[in-house]
């Protein structure tokens, strides 16, 4: 192995742990991620398809990871390594009929690798996000005796992926991804009496840790015609149980709130490692893209969730099915080594919609979302910079919820790079 590619090996895995640590952890999120699992991501885990909307169903490339199609990886050049690793900033505001909160935040996002195991078999390795919790909402019950319901939550759920693709023809190519979801989820929920000290607070805290497989399944076909090209792609995510176990602890206490130092007074009820059984349900998914050569594509995905059906020991959570739409696409005027720079970068431009799986008070919770990108080739070589914006919207104040207006910025390095040639001349 060449010195350059054991350098490039090295800041793969240094990337891919310092995920694994950093993923996890508590992201600036909607206060409706109480619900279900957290906030669900249903972006798509790569940041030149985020700039195009997250169409990513039909989308495949020798230089893509597309984690959202793993026959998408079939299409991995069989002499190349692929590398691909990102992190975003989000800025939002939280709106109600009454007040607004902002905040912002920055995190490590995602890590992606692909390279050729045969001929027609290509396989990727990675981790992304699967879930985010992160609210603290207090609600008022005025009148005699008046008290505060505080709820608060954070962690989340990751996935690490073992993707394959196969060609089966040159045209046709199928895909199945073997997942690991793991990660925490903390609930803590308090009733306390603000204006008394002589009244005991409760307080209940829930600690969920998820460790299971699922498996995703994947399609994609290219039918010529001429100079173009119009590929279909189908995704199915398999519906399953995954196990966990949780901590419940539950007691009266003087203070806690606000701040304040608890001071416990009885244990009402502690059950640790109690077994948890979670129904994900299934989802599939169907993209179309249209394009002519390296120069231009436009491409259009639709997704369906059944989380109607998602249940906890039995107990459903009041979700709805969800779906989503995105169309994008992408231009890049010119690629010859004697252009100039600004015709080699890649333009994309994209807008989705998406009913979440948050149904609150009958109302669905929806969020939308306009984004533009850029791939910034690097000279004289095939590792580039992406930037992906996103200028999106979710949830309304009506019914006394919460909206949020949000912007991120994605930013990722591809690393595309040749490794299995032999050396003619030593």
């Amino acid at each position: 192995m060449k010195y350059k590619n054991t350098k490039y090996f090295l800041l793969g895995l240094i990337i891919f742990m310092i995920n694994i640590n950093v993923i996890g952890q508590s992201d600036l999120s909607t206060p409706y991620s109480r619900f279900g699992l957290g906030d669900i991501y249903t972006g798509s885990p790569n940041t030149m398809l985020r700039g195009m909307g997250g169409i990513a169903n039909a989308m495949s490339d020798n230089c893509l990871l597309n984690p959202s199609n793993p026959a998408s990886y079939a299409a991995i050049d069989s002499l190349s390594f692929l590398f691909d690793a990102g992190f975003y900033i989000k800025a939002a505001s939280f709106s109600t009929n009454k007040i607004t909160e902002r905040g912002s935040n920055a995190s490590f996002d995602y890590a992606s690798v692909g390279l050729s195991a045969t001929r027609r078999w290509k396989i990727g390795l990675g981790i992304t996000p699967f879930t985010n919790r992160e609210y603290n909402v207090i609600t008022e019950h005025n009148g005699p005796g008046s008290y505060n319901v505080a709820f608060q939550g954070e962690g989340g759920l990751n996935k690490v992926f073992f993707a394959n693709g196969i060609k089966i023809t040159d045209d046709l190519s199928v895909g199945i991804t073997a997942s690991y979801i793991f990660g925490t989820l903390f609930d803590n929920t308090s009733i306390y009496y603000p204006d008394s000290t002589y009244f005991l607070n409760g307080k209940r805290s829930i600690e969920m840790r998820v460790n299971d497989f699922k498996l995703d399944y994947g399609v994609l076909y290219r039918l010529p015609i001429d100079d173009y090209n119009i590929t279909v792609g189908l995704t199915y995510s398999q519906g399953t149980k995954i196990a966990s176990k949780r901590d419940i602890f539950i007691r009266n206490m003087f203070k806690g709130f606000e701040n304040q130092v608890e001071a416990p007074i009885d244990t009402l009820k502690y059950i640790e490692n109690e077994n948890v059984n979670i129904n994900i349900p299934g989802g599939f998914g169907l993209g179309v893209k249209f394009d002519k050569g390296d120069g231009w594509f436009v491409g259009a995905d639709f997704n369906w969730n059944g989380w109607k059906g998602f249940t906890m020991n039995g107990v459903n959570d009041s979700l709805q099915n969800s779906w989503n739409v995105a169309i994008g696409g992408a231009y890049k005027p010119e690629s010859t080594s004697i252009s100039k720079y600004y015709k080699k970068i890649t333009y994309r431009a994209g807008f989705h919609f998406d009913q979440t799986y948050y149904n609150i008070y009958g109302k669905s919770i929806n969020r939308y979302g306009l984004t533009l990108g850029f791939g910034l080739p690097v000279p004289r070589s095939l590792t580039s910079f992406n930037v992906a914006l996103e200028f999106g919207s979710m949830g309304t104040i009506k019914n006394d919820l919460v909206k949020e207006n949000y912007f991120n910025i994605s930013i990722s390095m591809s690393i595309h790079d040749r490794w299995f040639i032999k050396r003619r001349y030593q």
